[in-house]
């Protein structure tokens, strides 16, 4: 390799560096306090640099956001490939209570993704991103009802259950009059009622 190439694989790794920088900010700051109230001047600060580099890194608010769901949610992606390559698949209720507990214990991930999800008018390149890792959870389900020899209509099926769990964690999240430990077993209660209806109804 010569001096310049070199060179521009150094700058590469510093730019990718200080992205990844900016991205752990965003991250720390969505644990602090409600997604929404994140603005892209707090990233800038939390990470030391000026909003005129943030921007050249992240040249909106909803690319940096899909990247940093991409990552915040790269932990428990690995969790669902371990679920389907297991000799003896996991069953659909281990995989409705991975999903919403996940989403549950990190509400900054269940924020970013709802927001994604409502937001009008996103940017083509950050939409293709979020769609991307968001079929890791249709996949993964596709992939565990092929284990158990479901062959017709799978991706509708995975579609229909992860809206289904999602929209568990939306209806009940701020169940009025219920603390936290309440509502989380209050979600997985209905979570796993639901997950027993899609067993009985798809495997033999």
């Amino acid at each position: 390799m010569n001096t310049e190439s070199k060179f521009a694989s150094l700058k590469e790794k510093e730019r990718e560096a200080r992205k990844q920088i900016i991205i752990e900010s965003a991250l720390a700051l969505f644990a602090k306090k409600p997604f929404y109230d994140v603005g892209m001047r707090d990233v800038a600060d939390e990470a030391g640099v000026s909003p005129a580099t943030l921007y050249r890194y992240f040249p909106s608010q909803e690319e940096l956001f899909v990247e940093a769901f991409i990552q915040d949610i790269s932990s428990v992606s690995k969790a669902f490939e371990g679920m389907v390559k297991k000799d003896a698949p996991a069953t659909i209720e281990d995989f409705a209570v991975t999903y919403v507990d996940h989403l549950i214990q990190n509400e900054s991930t269940f924020q970013m993704m709802t927001y994604i999800m409502l937001k009008d008018n996103m940017d083509d390149q950050a939409l293709k991103e979020f769609g991307a890792v968001t079929r890791i959870f249709f996949d993964g389900f596709s992939r565990i009802l092929e284990r158990y020899g479901v062959k017709e209509n799978v991706r509708l099926y995975a579609q229909s259950f992860i809206g289904a769990l999602s929209g568990i964690i939306m209806s009940y999240r701020n169940y009025a009059g219920k603390d936290k430990t309440q509502i989380r077993e209050h979600i997985l209660k209905v979570t796993r009622i639901t997950a027993e209806i899609y067993s009985h109804k798809l495997i033999p």
